[in-house]
C-alpha cells in the first residue's frame, strides 16, 4: 500500500504542489511555518476523511479561495488506485478508483477504508491525558479503517442522539412520548453494536500495545487497556439492548433536567494502566509518550493484520519529543515496513535513514 503521487490545489498555503512519494521513508524538510505539517495534513484528509488538527474543514481552504482539492493515486495491493476529494463549504465531492471505474459521492466518509492510514503527532498525548472524546474518536477512527461498514452505525446513533436530547428539551405531551421511544430505539441498536465493536477492538489492541510498549518504554510494568461499559458486563446483544433501553427510561426525569442523554457508548471510556495505577494520572511524560506511540504502532499492526498490507504512517515532528534511546528503539519498529512520511526541522534527529526528502519553501516543493 502506497501513494505514489500527491497533488494539492488550495490546501491551506499549499497550491499546485505535484509530489512523486517513494515507497520507502520521505522526509517533508523545510523552515517552519512553509507547511510541512499542512502537506501531512493532507495527506490525513485524504486518508481519513478529517483533519487531526480542526473540526471546522472550511478553515482549510486557503484564504480567499472557494475550495481545495486533494488527489493521491498509488498501489493497494496489486492494483492501482486513486482517490480525491474536493471540499468546499457547504459540501465536498469524493472520487475513488481507477480509470474508467470511478466512482463519486458526497460523503467524505467514503474516503476511508482505502488507503490506510496511522498518523504519529506531539497531540498524540492526548489520547491519554485528554477528555473521553478523544480515546472514543481514536478507537472509532480505527474501527472505521478496520471495518468501513462502522462509519454508518456511528452515524446513525448520533442522529439518533442528536434527535433525542432535542426532545428531551421540549414540553411534550403524554401522546408524544412515543416520540422519545421511537429515538432511543435506534439508539439501542446501534449502540450495542458500537458497545460490543469497541470492546472487540480493545481486546485486539491491548496484546499489540503491551508487547511495543515494552520494547520502546524499556519498563517494568505491563500495559493494560480496559473500556468502560456502560451498558452493563453482558456480551449477549439482546441483553445489551435491553438493558440500554431500560437505563434510558430510568434516566428520562435526569435527562430532560439536563437535556443531555446520560448514558450510552457515547459516554465511555478507554482506560490505560501501567500495572495498577492510571497512566493518565499517574504516569510520566516520558511514560505516556511511550504509551501513546505503543497505542498507534499497535493500530497500525492491527490494519496489516486484517488487510494484508501495512498502512501508511504519518509522522509529524515525532522524534524531537523522545530521548535518544525512545528514538532508536521506535525507529528501528517503523523502518523498512511501510510507506513513512515525516515532518522535522531537524533531520538528525531521525535514527535511519531516508528515500525521499521534499523541500518546501512557501507551499512548494524544491
Amino acid at each position: 500500500m502506497r501513494i505514489d503521487r500527491l497533488t494539492l490545489h488550495h490546501f491551506r498555503n499549499l497550491h499546485g504542489l505535484d509530489l512523486r512519494p517513494a515507497p520507502g521513508i520521505n522526509l517533508v524538510a523545510g523552515p517552519n511555518g512553509h507547511g510541512k505539517s499542512n502537506l501531512l495534513e493532507s495527506l490525513h484528509f485524504l486518508c481519513l476523511a478529517h483533519s487531526p488538527r480542526t473540526r471546522k474543514d472550511k478553515d482549510i481552504i486557503a484564504w480567499g479561495e472557494e475550495a481545495f482539492v486533494i488527489r493521491g493515486e498509488g498501489i493497494l495491493g496489486d492494483r492501482p488506485h486513486t482517490q480525491s476529494v474536493e471540499y468546499r463549504e457547504g459540501g465536498c465531492r469524493v472520487k475513488l478508483g481507477p480509470g474508467a471505474g470511478v466512482s463519486e459521492s458526497r460523503r467524505l466518509g467514503d474516503l476511508l477504508g482505502h488507503f490506510l492510514l496511522v498518523a504519529f503527532t506531539p497531540e498524540d498525548l492526548d489520547i491519554l491525558r485528554g477528555s473521553p472524546q478523544e480515546r472514543r474518536r481514536f478507537l472509532d477512527v480505527l474501527q472505521c479503517q478496520h471495518d468501513p461498514t462502522g462509519l454508518e452505525i456511528l452515524r446513525r446513533y448520533r442522529q439518533a442522539l442528536r434527535q433525542r436530547n432535542a426532545a428531551l428539551r421540549l414540553s411534550l405531551r403524554p401522546e408524544e412520548e412515543d416520540l422519545l421511544s421511537a429515538y432511543e430505539a435506534t439508539l439501542a441498536q446501534a449502540g450495542v453494536k458500537i458497545a460490543l465493536s469497541r470492546l472487540n477492538l480493545v481486546r485486539k489492541l491491548a496484546p499489540l500495545a503491551g508487547e511495543f510498549y515494552r520494547v520502546i518504554g524499556e519498563g517494568a510494568e505491563a500495559l493494560n487497556l480496559q473500556m468502560t461499559r456502560s451498558l452493563g458486563p453482558t456480551e449477549d446483544p439482546v441483553l445489551l439492548k435491553e438493558n440500554f433501553l431500560q437505563k434510558l427510561r430510568e434516566k428520562r426525569f435526569q435527562d430532560r433536567e439536563n437535556g443531555l442523554t446520560s448514558v450510552g457508548p457515547h459516554r465511555d471510556d478507554l482506560l490505560a494502566f501501567l500495572g495498577e495505577k492510571s497512566v493518565r494520572d499517574f504516569a510520566s511524560q516520558g511514560q505516556k509518550r511511550s504509551v501513546a506511540l505503543a497505542l498507534k504502532l499497535a493500530s497500525s499492526r492491527l490494519l496489516e493484520e486484517a488487510s494484508g498490507m501495512p498502512p501508511i504512517l504519518l509522522l509529524d515532528d515525532v522524534f524531537a519529543e523522545l530521548d535518544a534511546g525512545r528514538r532508536e528503539r521506535f525507529g528501528a519498529l517503523i523502518a523498512g515496513r511501510s510507506q513513512v512520511f515525516i515532518a522535522t526541522p531537524r533531520r538528525e534527529d531521525l535514527p535511519f535513514a531516508v528515500d525521499q526528502i521534499f523541500n518546501l519553501e512557501h507551499g512548494q516543493a524544491v
